[in-house]
């Protein structure tokens, strides 16, 4: 297996990456920039190429294995919904491809599997849009919460239905 990282890294286009190191923020190791990922067509300031996050190669494909994992065995108890059924946060009902959504339709597209990452509990099936906006905001109440109360801002009507929906309202 070693042999193959080597034989993986050699073959990886390092061309214009910037020179330097960075702390992988899964490992905390500090480690060169050829030890990373970077996107062949996003490119900083100064015209290097930039790097996809901050989690060195190895971290990267033990998490990604790791939630393949994840992900196998929560589908085994949970399979995915059909398309055109709702996706359990946003209500729209979700199809295979954006191409996919039906002509006047108010739908979305993409299941997506989602966890809590610190438990790996299986939380539901969302589409694609709520549960990037999710991870986007935290993918936890509070940082949900914060979201909210900014939304609802000095608006009273807004203020007051967002009580009356947590006590057991609906949409």
């Amino acid at each position: 297996m070693y042999q193959h990282w080597i034989t993986y890294i050699m073959a990886r286009d390092l061309t214009n990456i910037p020179e330097g190191s960075c702390v992988c923020s899964h490992c905390g190791e500090l480690k060169e920039n050829s030890n990373y990922s970077f996107y062949s067509n996003r490119f900083t300031k100064d015209g290097k190429r930039l790097r996809v996050n901050t989690y060195c190669i190895t971290c990267s494909t033990q998490i990604s294995r790791d939630l393949s994992k994840i992900k196998r065995a929560i589908k085994k108890e949970h399979p995915q919904p059909a398309y055109g059924e709702p996706c359990a946060c946003c209500n729209k009902p979700v199809y295979a491809h954006k191409k996919d959504v039906p002509a006047g339709v108010d739908g979305t597209w993409g299941w997506q599997c989602d966890h809590d990452h610190k438990t790996n509990k299986f939380r539901g099936w969302l589409c694609k849009k709520c549960n990037t906006g999710m991870g986007a905001v935290g993918d936890d109440l509070k940082s949900v919460l914060r979201v909210a109360n900014y939304l609802i801002g000095d608006d009273s009507e807004s203020r007051q239905y967002a009580i009356e929906y947590l006590k057991g309202g609906t949409v």
